[in-house]
Protein backbone atom coordinates (compact mmCIF):
# COMPACT_ATOMS: atom_id res chain seq x y z
CA UNK A 1 0.00 0.00 0.00
CA UNK A 2 2.68 2.39 0.27
CA UNK A 3 3.66 1.93 -2.91
CA UNK A 4 0.58 3.12 -4.19
CA UNK A 5 0.51 5.97 -1.69
CA UNK A 6 3.93 7.25 -2.73
CA UNK A 7 3.08 7.00 -6.75
CA UNK A 8 0.02 8.38 -6.59
CA UNK A 9 1.51 10.88 -4.61
CA UNK A 10 4.00 11.54 -7.41
CA UNK A 11 1.05 11.24 -10.08
CA UNK A 12 -0.84 13.97 -8.17
CA UNK A 13 2.62 16.17 -7.68
CA UNK A 14 3.74 15.96 -11.69
CA UNK A 15 -0.27 17.19 -12.79
CA UNK A 16 0.02 19.53 -10.14
CA UNK A 17 3.10 21.10 -11.21
CA UNK A 18 3.16 20.71 -14.96
CA UNK A 19 -0.73 22.00 -15.47
CA UNK A 20 0.44 25.25 -13.14
CA UNK A 21 3.57 25.34 -15.52
CA UNK A 22 1.42 24.64 -18.97
CA UNK A 23 -1.97 26.50 -17.92
CA UNK A 24 -1.22 28.71 -14.83
CA UNK A 25 -3.25 28.34 -11.59
CA UNK A 26 -6.35 30.22 -12.50
CA UNK A 27 -9.95 30.38 -9.98
CA UNK A 28 -12.00 26.68 -11.04
CA UNK A 29 -15.56 26.76 -12.07
CA UNK A 30 -17.27 24.18 -10.36
CA UNK A 31 -20.05 21.85 -11.63
CA UNK A 32 -22.41 24.08 -10.62
CA UNK A 33 -21.42 27.37 -12.06
CA UNK A 34 -19.86 29.16 -9.49
CA UNK A 35 -16.03 30.21 -8.97
CA UNK A 36 -13.76 29.28 -6.65
CA UNK A 37 -10.53 30.43 -5.55
CA UNK A 38 -6.76 28.75 -6.64
CA UNK A 39 -5.86 28.02 -3.10
CA UNK A 40 -9.87 25.91 -2.88
CA UNK A 41 -9.90 24.66 -5.94
CA UNK A 42 -6.42 23.01 -5.40
CA UNK A 43 -8.19 21.47 -2.00
CA UNK A 44 -10.99 19.98 -4.12
CA UNK A 45 -8.60 18.82 -6.44
CA UNK A 46 -6.45 16.95 -3.27
CA UNK A 47 -9.66 15.99 -1.36
CA UNK A 48 -10.52 14.59 -4.75
CA UNK A 49 -6.88 12.56 -5.24
CA UNK A 50 -7.65 11.34 -1.71
CA UNK A 51 -10.93 9.35 -2.57
CA UNK A 52 -9.38 8.15 -5.42
CA UNK A 53 -6.28 7.01 -3.30
CA UNK A 54 -8.90 4.83 -1.64
CA UNK A 55 -10.97 3.76 -4.11
CA UNK A 56 -7.44 2.00 -5.56
CA UNK A 57 -6.89 0.98 -2.11
CA UNK A 58 -9.89 -1.79 -2.96
CA UNK A 59 -8.45 -2.57 -6.33
CA UNK A 60 -5.47 -3.37 -4.54
CA UNK A 61 -6.70 -5.54 -1.75
CA UNK A 62 -8.14 -7.65 -4.36
CA UNK A 63 -5.11 -8.32 -6.61
CA UNK A 64 -3.54 -8.76 -2.74
CA UNK A 65 -5.85 -11.42 -2.55
CA UNK A 66 -5.79 -13.25 -5.62
CA UNK A 67 -1.86 -13.35 -5.41
CA UNK A 68 -2.18 -15.20 -2.24
CA UNK A 69 -4.51 -17.73 -3.80
CA UNK A 70 -2.50 -18.06 -7.10
CA UNK A 71 1.22 -18.91 -8.14
CA UNK A 72 1.70 -16.30 -10.95
CA UNK A 73 1.21 -12.70 -10.31
CA UNK A 74 -0.07 -12.08 -13.65
CA UNK A 75 -3.11 -14.40 -12.96
CA UNK A 76 -3.82 -12.53 -9.80
CA UNK A 77 -3.86 -9.16 -12.18
CA UNK A 78 -6.15 -10.45 -14.96
CA UNK A 79 -8.25 -12.13 -11.84
CA UNK A 80 -8.35 -8.85 -10.92
CA UNK A 81 -9.42 -6.77 -13.89
CA UNK A 82 -11.97 -9.62 -14.47
CA UNK A 83 -13.88 -9.54 -11.39
CA UNK A 84 -13.56 -5.92 -11.25
CA UNK A 85 -15.71 -5.88 -15.09
CA UNK A 86 -17.88 -8.58 -14.28
CA UNK A 87 -19.14 -6.70 -11.30
CA UNK A 88 -19.33 -3.01 -13.40
CA UNK A 89 -21.64 -5.13 -15.72
CA UNK A 90 -23.23 -7.00 -12.90
CA UNK A 91 -24.31 -3.65 -11.20
CA UNK A 92 -25.03 -1.93 -14.65
CA UNK A 93 -28.07 -3.60 -14.61
CA UNK A 94 -31.50 -2.99 -13.10
CA UNK A 95 -31.82 -6.39 -11.85
CA UNK A 96 -28.76 -6.20 -9.72
CA UNK A 97 -29.90 -2.59 -8.17
CA UNK A 98 -29.86 -4.04 -4.42
CA UNK A 99 -26.34 -4.74 -5.34
CA UNK A 100 -24.93 -1.76 -6.10
CA UNK A 101 -24.99 0.10 -2.56
CA UNK A 102 -22.29 -3.12 -1.25
CA UNK A 103 -19.72 -3.17 -4.45
CA UNK A 104 -17.15 -0.87 -3.70
CA UNK A 105 -17.19 -0.20 -7.78
CA UNK A 106 -20.52 1.59 -7.85
CA UNK A 107 -18.93 4.39 -5.59
CA UNK A 108 -15.92 5.12 -8.00
CA UNK A 109 -17.48 7.70 -9.55
CA UNK A 110 -18.32 9.96 -6.73
CA UNK A 111 -15.61 11.91 -6.68
CA UNK A 112 -17.30 14.34 -9.14
CA UNK A 113 -19.50 15.46 -5.73
CA UNK A 114 -16.47 17.36 -4.66
CA UNK A 115 -16.94 19.60 -7.54
CA UNK A 116 -20.28 20.88 -6.92
CA UNK A 117 -20.80 24.36 -4.83
CA UNK A 118 -21.85 22.54 -2.10
CA UNK A 119 -19.85 19.57 -2.07
CA UNK A 120 -22.71 16.46 -1.33
CA UNK A 121 -21.19 14.45 1.33
CA UNK A 122 -23.66 11.82 1.52
CA UNK A 123 -21.97 9.39 -1.28
CA UNK A 124 -18.78 10.20 -0.90
CA UNK A 125 -18.86 9.12 2.79
CA UNK A 126 -20.66 6.34 1.80
CA UNK A 127 -18.10 5.63 -0.56
CA UNK A 128 -15.47 5.80 2.05
CA UNK A 129 -17.04 3.50 4.28
CA UNK A 130 -17.33 0.80 1.35
CA UNK A 131 -13.88 1.24 0.22
CA UNK A 132 -12.45 1.21 3.78
CA UNK A 133 -14.64 -2.27 4.99
CA UNK A 134 -14.06 -3.97 1.76
CA UNK A 135 -10.19 -2.79 1.75
CA UNK A 136 -9.50 -4.27 5.10
CA UNK A 137 -11.57 -7.04 4.82
CA UNK A 138 -10.17 -8.40 1.45
CA UNK A 139 -6.56 -7.57 3.13
CA UNK A 140 -7.30 -9.21 6.69
CA UNK A 141 -8.71 -12.54 4.17
CA UNK A 142 -5.17 -12.32 2.13
CA UNK A 143 -3.13 -12.22 5.25
CA UNK A 144 -4.53 -15.13 6.81
CA UNK A 145 -4.96 -16.69 3.50
CA UNK A 146 -0.90 -15.86 3.08
CA UNK A 147 0.00 -17.44 6.74
CA UNK A 148 -1.48 -20.37 6.29
CA UNK A 149 0.67 -20.64 2.79
CA UNK A 150 4.01 -22.86 2.85
CA UNK A 151 6.09 -20.60 1.11
CA UNK A 152 9.88 -22.24 1.59
CA UNK A 153 8.42 -24.90 -1.16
Amino acid sequence: MLYLAVGFGLMLAGGLLFGALFFELKPMVTLSGTTVGVWHGLGLVLLCCLYGLLAMACIVSLALLFSTLTDSSLTALIATIVIYIVVQVLISFSYFDWLAPWVFPHYFLEYVNFFRDTIYWDPILKGVAVFAVWSAGLTALAYLLFRRKDVLS
